[in-house]
């Protein structure tokens, strides 16, 4: 792999420095062949996902990548369903599958295929930006909670951000997945654009028509230009299944938002 190939897996996989990334954005928003590298890129690294070719810490950063991306999650299962297909076919070529599958891809139309290319990339960059901001603040919250938390206590807490940028509706609403020696969720709801006066939020969080958790007092928290809820749920009190945030400023609780969101213990 040479160095381009790796530098664009390093910025698929959400590694590559935040100089570097920044940079490669902007390149990636003015060049139709570096976007069609990235894609080359990313089927690549889906094939090699499949094949079990990854290195250990490769494959974890990509299921990583997949926990947080619906849409990458589609691409890895459709990609195994093309290699189902081929399988079943008694006069299969030779010839990489990969190819047969890129093949395939150039067959929808050029305005579907800047449409999907365009959406990979800005998810992928949603993603990385995420990532970023979630290790901020699980230090953020590690500095200020360190004298009275144990190492037992974080390991326990799963941290989920809800970014504003991911699409909210019920057939895309994003997985969170709680193990079961989680005691306790932490959700990040980012709001956008960010609130200037509003510092005080009443939440409820429903699973269907059940409300499993409010709050008439829930603090803005602040982390450069983001701002976000921060919801402490206990484990115990949630189960798998969708459910939907509802939020307002607690001076008007008449402008309420949602999001939603599916659970997987």
């Amino acid at each position: 792999m040479n160095t381009d190939q790796q530098q664009l897996r390093d910025y698929l996989l959400g590694r590559l420095p935040e100089d570097l990334a920044t940079e490669l954005d902007t390149r990636l928003f003015t060049s139709d062949e570096l976007n069609r590298e990235l894609q080359n890129e990313q089927d690549s690294l889906i094939e090699d996902f499949v094949y079990s070719r990854l290195t250990s810490v490769d494959d974890a950063a990509f299921q990583a990548q997949c926990a947080r991306s619906p849409m990458l999650q589609e691409k890895v299962r459709s990609f195994r369903i093309f290699l189902s297909a081929l399988e079943r076919q008694s006069d299969s070529e030779s010839s990489p599958l990969i190819l047969h599958y890129r093949q395939f891809l150039s067959l929808l139309s050029p305005a579907l295929a800047l449409l999907l290319c365009l959406a990979s990339f800005l998810y992928t960059r949603e993603l990385r930006r995420n990532a970023i901001l979630n290790s901020q603040l699980l230090a953020s919250s590690r500095a200020h909670g360190s004298n009275a938390s144990s190492d037992e206590e974080r390991r326990s807490t799963v941290i989920a951000f809800l970014s504003a940028n991911v699409p909210r509706g019920p057939s895309s609403a994003p997985e969170i997945r709680v193990p079961v020696t989680s005691r306790l969720l932490e959700l990040q709801v980012e709001l956008q654009p960010s609130p200037s006066e509003e510092t005080d939020w009443d939440v409820e969080v429903l699973h269907n028509t059940e409300v499993i958790w409010k709050s008439a007092h829930v603090p803005l928290h602040r982390i450069g230009p983001e701002a976000f809820l921060s919801l402490l749920i206990d484990t115990e009190s949630i189960r798998t299944g969708s459910y939907v945030i509802r939020y307002s400023p607690h001076s008007d609780q008449g402008a309420a938002q949602f999001r939603s969101f599916h659970l997987v213990k």
